[in-house]
């Protein structure tokens, strides 16, 4: 039971990557999302 799964140590490794990812996915829906709201008030 010691031994860390793989994935826990892939994501150990690439956490860097894996938030940068997130950030953009996360900017994007964000902006998506703000367009809807202003095409809306219109």
């Amino acid at each position: 039971m010691s031994e860390m799964p793989l994935w826990i140590a892939w994501l150990r490794d690439n956490w860097l990557s894996i938030m940068l990812c997130a950030g953009v996915i996360i900017a994007v829906i964000y902006v998506i999302a703000n367009r809807k709201l202003l095409f809306f008030k219109e």
